[in-house]
């Protein structure tokens, strides 16, 4: 029979094992969440600054967005809430930090 530290060993490396298992799978899913969020901001983004390609100015391209949400044009609008609710920081490639605050306030 066994005696008890060959038994705590091989419990040890058991427990360990689905530890490591357990890490991988959340590194995993992380990895998989990270891409589809990347993913579904991109297109968005390419939505929204095409259609602002003409304005220059932070109160240019929020008078242009409250015009979109006024007159519901969708896709824009769509884009804007998509990119508010998953990744505001893909916003800072055209807007203020306190521009994405006001245009993120639009779509509520």
């Amino acid at each position: 029979m066994l005696d008890k530290k060959k038994i705590a060993l091989y419990s040890l490396i058991s427990i360990s094992g689905w530890i490591f298992a357990a890490y991988l799978m959340f590194m995993h899913l992380h990895n998989d969440r990270t891409l589809i969020n990347d993913k579904i901001t991109e297109n968005a983004y390419n939505i929204v600054s095409q259609s602002l390609q003409d304005k220059k100015t932070d109160q240019e391209i929020v008078a242009q967005m409250q015009l979109w949400f006024a007159d519901g044009w969708t896709a824009q609008t769509g884009s804007v809430t998509t990119i508010c609710d998953n990744d505001r920081s893909k916003f800072k490639q055209i807007l203020s930090d306190s521009s994405i605050t006001t245009i993120c306030r639009l779509h509520i």
